[in-house]
């Protein structure tokens, strides 16, 4: 109540009637006012319309008071349709980029549930022990609970590195049919993208849905394949590589006339190399968080989650300091394949993250007899000797002989037979070492000089090497970029060698280069790939193996100067000036020995002028056939600029005989 009202409740005869009635006045006045400013505001309005709008004019009606009135609320009408398209128009954009981001974010992933898998442990051959020990981690990762009762905590990782074709790959599909729980397979180089941060959610999303699988199943694994390509330290991790004498090889005198050096290789690092190789993804960039994703996700904080956590935060702090407390683990197995081990960031390879290293290496003699018969025994086949197929196939991966009995089975289906032979499974082996015949048509000279360096080649393997290697085709008929090679396989599997090894190796290379010498007094552009040979070999000799005069070795310089492997080497100039001393000496020796077997040299010439193309145990008869007591007459150097005579052998007659003799031709 009011302040008069109060005072009448208390006096009423005290108040006159001015007093009673002052208060109605008041508001009376109060309200004029009011209205006066309304009014005086419409007026306002009316004449500031009048005055400031075009009416009539700009699609506009005359003015008057009724278009004025409506004017504003036309206005908010359309300020509001306005607002509304620019708010429709922003979460548009919004969810557009949201589901462009979720759509880059979900990666190439292949889920193989269980049962849908039939490949198991014994479909890997030649592999024994990283079969066992990857039966060890399955046996483990099913035992899950029972082991973590126990105290222990089982192997989270397993990296499969190695070479190509060694069965990485099919452990790992073997795996998918053991473990019975969902396998998630990713490549490692699905998990770039041009967009900082989508590799990141790939990763979470990947490891996300691990856990999902793993809370239902009991378990989950991800298979990682060429890890490298996400989990490299920041740089190109390189390393000094010997002479690779594990592996098959040839000596062959190669096109390189008009072929100069590749660009790649006369190309330097630049300003662009620099800036996008730090983007890289083995940089400090996008590579390098794409590493720290997967570090985190593999052996980083796990946060509580589920309906449990939302009831539990809802009791008070001090109750629940007293509750029992559970930390969230998930049965996740984490598996990764690589050829380049040595290049991932030692982070990734540290307990709790990829605990074991399993190498799949290239199978010894038991291996390849192993994976032979399985595969002989998937196809129609004549009786194949293993023992001598594992022989033939030394430093073979276990896809590259499965791809060699499936050749022969083509070999085979296109001679109209329905079986294969051994006959099949030599001239697919000589195919996929040597490649395809693509005769050319060589002049009568230039046929003469191919045939003198191949003979120069097979005369300095069987004399130096005869123990060790067989030579396996002696050609001039051009296959790939060669015109003519020798082709050798190693007898029996050795795993060192030795200095006297070595010096062979580099006499039988030079061989060739000798041989255009002795009988032709120059030589010609084919030597290039054997002095490439030679030169690694005679490098590696000194800088690397210790067989040199010094016992230094350059397989400590950093990864940045041992990258470019024996350019490393022979830039320093006491191991240039060692390493051409070494080829010197072995040229001057292997030429002696050519000059002192020159029937021998002429002898095969002639036969693959004869022939063209010797193969297999035909060496070996032609050899034997050559070898007589006048056959070590010496032959005199051709001065320069005089040629040989036309048919290039001073007992042609003698020669072709033998060599009708040998290939039953008369």
């Amino acid at each position: 109540m009011s302040a008069p009202h109060q005072r009448r409740g208390r006096d009423p005869y005290a108040e006159s009637f001015r007093e009673r009635h002052a208060v109605g006045i008041g508001r009376i006045r109060r309200w004029i006012r009011r209205i006066l400013l309304v009014v005086t505001l419409y007026v306002l309005y009316l004449v500031g319309m009048w005055l400031l709008l075009p009416w009539g004019q700009g699609g506009l009606p005359p003015y008057s008071i009724g278009a004025a009135n409506s004017f504003i609320p036309a206005l908010l009408v359309r300020l509001f349709g306005l607002g509304f398209t620019l708010f429709f128009a922003m979460m548009f954009l919004i969810v557009q980029f949201v589901a462009l981001f979720w759509f880059l974010a979900r990666g190439r992933t292949y889920i193989i549930f269980p049962g849908e898998y039939d490949a198991t442990f014994d479909d890997v051959r030649g592999q024994k022990a990283a079969v066992e020990a990857t039966r060890e981690v399955v046996r483990l990762f099913q035992g899950f609970k029972k082991f973590r009762k126990m105290g222990g905590y089982p192997p989270q990782g397993i990296l499969l590195e190695g070479p190509p074709g060694t069965g990485k790959t099919l452990l790992s599909k073997a795996i998918a049919g053991e473990v019975n729980v969902p396998f998630i397979y990713a490549s490692a180089s699905s998990f770039s993208s041009m967009f900082m941060g989508i590799g990141n959610l790939k990763v979470m999303r990947l490891f996300t849905k691990a856990r999902k699988f793993s809370e239902r199943y009991g378990g989950a694994v991800i298979f990682m394949d060429e890890l490298d390509a996400i989990g490299s330290r920041g740089g190109v991790a390189q390393t000094m590589e010997p002479y690779p004498f594990h592996e098959p090889f040839r000596h062959g005198l190669e096109e390189r006339l008009h072929h100069g050096p590749e660009e790649s290789a006369r190309r330097t690092g630049g300003l662009v190399d620099r800036v996008m190789g730090g983007m890289g993804l083995g940089g400090m960039g996008m590579g390098g968080m794409l590493v720290n994703e997967l570090l985190v996700q593999m052996d980083g904080l796990e946060q509580p989650r589920g309906f449990r956590r939302f009831l539990r935060r809802m009791i008070p702090l001090f109750i629940r300091r007293n509750l029992k407390r559970k930390t969230p683990s998930y049965n996740i197995l984490v598996i990764g394949a690589t050829n380049k081990a040595d290049a991932l960031d030692p982070a990734l390879l540290r307990p709790g993250r990829f605990d074991r290293r399993l190498h799949v290496g290239l199978p010894d003699k038991k291996g390849r007899v192993d994976i032979a018969d399985y595969y002989l025994k998937k196809v129609q086949h004549e009786e194949i000797d293993l023992e001598k197929l594992a022989k033939a196939t030394v430093g073979y991966s276990p896809a590259r002989i499965k791809n060699v009995i499936n050749e022969a089975l083509i070999f085979a289906l296109q001679d109209g037979r329905d079986s294969l032979g051994w006959e099949d499974i030599w001239a697919a082996k000589l195919t996929d070492e040597i490649g395809l015949k693509q005769p050319v048509e060589y002049d009568e000279q230039e046929k003469v000089k191919i045939a003198t360096h191949e003979a120069g080649h097979a005369v300095a393997s069987w004399y130096l090497e005869r123990e060790e290697l067989q030579m396996q085709v002696i050609t001039i008929i051009k296959r790939e970029n060669a015109l003519g090679l020798v082709s050798y396989q190693e007898r029996e599997e050795r795993y060192v060698r030795t200095r006297s090894d070595v010096v062979a190796r580099i006499k039988t290379a030079l061989a060739a280069g000798a041989a255009e010498n002795i009988y032709f007094g120059e030589t010609t552009t084919g030597v290039s790939g054997d002095l490439q040979q030679a030169t690694w070999a005679a490098a590696t000799m000194v800088g690397l193996f210790g067989m040199g005069k010094g016992l230094y070795s350059f397989g400590t310089l950093p990864n940045e100067m041992a990258g470019s492997q024996v350019g490393a080497l022979l830039r320093d100039g006491q191991v240039r000036e060692e390493a051409n001393g070494i080829l010197a000496e072995a040229r001057k020796e292997i030429e002696d020995l050519l000059r002192e077997k020159s029937t021998m040299v002429e002898g095969v010439r002639d036969a693959l002028l004869e022939r063209e193309e010797i193969v297999g145990d035909e060496i070996d008869r032609l050899f034997a056939d050559l070898e007589s007591p006048d056959g070590s007459l010496p032959v005199p150097a051709t001065p320069r600029g005089v040629s040989p005579p036309q048919n290039g052998s001073r007992k042609l007659g003698t020669a072709l005989a033998t060599a009708r003799r040998v290939f039953g031709r008369r």
